[in-house]
């Protein structure tokens, strides 16, 4: 089981229901520390402890091929789906026009991008519940208010932290670039005005 470290955050957020009083509160949200990033090197080595048969230069090749293959195929408008952990998209990002004989693809679409939205299967690894159970918080957390430690013991095997909630990361979620006023792409995550959610590379 892993360990997720989480640090306090605290944010303004107003309360209470539209066309009746509303005033604007202090809340703590729980945000995750990340402990850095992974490159392919660090992943092929990590892939080699698990006991696999393949050296760390077959592994590198292998993503590596695998890599520019999905980039020849995004750019032929396929949706590239992998098994477990999610699929990558071509997305656009378009200019609203007044009339449709107007529209252009060469000069309306802006920007063409690539978007991924985890596996929410049944069996996948990557969904909000799988990793919810596969993962501990850290017993201590870090207190962005005062800079120092909480001494308070916090830790709960499997249980998630606040993501997606207001004021906490929205891992997952509407991270995508916007669709542009006509929503360029497909509504499949959930993202505004026609972008899809999910993270965008």
């Amino acid at each position: 089981m892993g360990t997720i470290q989480i640090k306090k955050v605290e944010r303004t957020v107003t309360t209470g229901k539209t066309g009746e009083t509303r005033q604007k509160v202090k809340k703590t949200y729980g945000k995750i520390i990340y402990r850095g990033t992974l490159n392919l090197a660090d992943m092929a080595e990590h892939i080699m402890k698990h006991g696999t048969v393949y050296t760390e230069d077959v592994v590198i090749g292998v993503i590596t091929k695998m890599k520019t293959c999905m980039q020849e195929m995004l750019a032929d408008g396929y949706k590239v789906k992998l098994d477990g952990i999610g699929t990558l998209y071509p997305k656009v990002t378009s200019k609203g026009v007044a009339e449709a004989k107007d529209f252009s693809a060469q000069d309306d679409i802006s920007r063409i991008g690539i978007s991924f939205l985890a596996d929410q299967s049944k069996k996948s690894l990557y969904k909000a519940s799988a990793t919810r159970s596969a993962t501990s918080l850290s017993t201590q957390l870090y207190s962005e208010l005062t800079g120092e430690d909480d001494e308070e013991s916090n830790a709960s095997s499997g249980s998630g932290s606040n993501s997606g909630s207001t004021g906490g990361d929205n891992n997952g979620g509407n991270t995508g670039d916007n669709g542009g006023n006509t929503g360029g792409g497909d509504n499949n995550g959930g993202g505004g005005n026609g972008g899809e959610g999910g993270d965008v590379f």
